[in-house]
């Protein structure tokens, strides 16, 4: 994957992250890539400052950083572990997720997701993807800001719709570079329902798309026979 800057100046590059949403993606990075691997990556990418230095799990932004640090450190997985980067980060997703849930569930609202459980499939999911919208347009609001989202019926699949994404602000890249947010969603909906959903990011505002932009199969992926 070739990741390069934009020559324009990209507003969401400095929308403010709250620190947990960083400290969440460094614990994951780091069990996925290994301490050493994820020091390399952070010196690389100018944020040397963090190794072994992790932001504080709250949902404050208190050591200045912003949506222009995580793309940089989603582009700089991707780019130093080469072909292995898309798997990595669709585990680094799921971790991710995990995290989340774990010690924001009140955020994302997992109690009522857990209640969900007797509604059709296809409802529980609609259900989740606002739920993951919601804790993460809250992240943002901690910090005084408004995140962007949308979700919109497309028959088979729902498209969960970024305007703000994270994991692209200011980068141009010749292929989606949201893999993170793949493997994110897919962990949010099998811990939800126990079942595995095929999550496909179609556009990214890397590639010049006004939101990066991932459908989710309403159904239940086929099981490996």
């Amino acid at each position: 994957m070739k990741i390069t800057d934009k020559p324009e100046h990209d507003p969401v590059s400095d929308l403010l992250l709250t620190d947990a949403y960083m400290c969440w993606a460094l614990l994951s990075a780091e069990e996925v890539v290994g301490k050493n691997g994820l020091a390399v990556v952070l010196r690389q990418i100018g944020l040397a400052q963090l190794i072994g230095n992790y932001p504080p799990n709250q949902l404050k932004s208190t050591v200045g950083l912003r949506f222009g640090h995580y793309t940089a450190l989603n582009a700089g997985l991707l780019e130093f572990f080469g072909r292995a980067a898309r798997s990595m980060a669709l585990r680094i997703g799921r971790q991710s997720s995990r995290y989340a849930i774990e010690y924001q569930g009140a955020l994302f609202g997992t109690a009522a997701l857990l209640a969900s459980k007797v509604l059709p499939l296809g409802t529980q999911v609609k259900m989740g993807l606002l739920a993951a919208q919601l804790g993460l347009r809250r992240l943002s609001q901690a910090a005084g800001q408004e995140h962007r989202f949308a979700l919109e019926d497309r028959g088979e699949r729902w498209a969960y719709i970024d305007y703000d994404d994270a994991l692209s602000a200011g980068k141009r890249a010749d292929e989606p570079m949201g893999w993170v947010q793949t493997g994110a969603l897919q962990q949010a909906l099998l811990w939800q329902t126990g079942k595995e959903f095929t999550v496909e990011q179609v556009a990214c505002r890397s590639l010049g798309h006004p939101a990066s932009v991932w459908e989710v199969s309403k159904a239940p992926a086929p099981q490996a026979s």
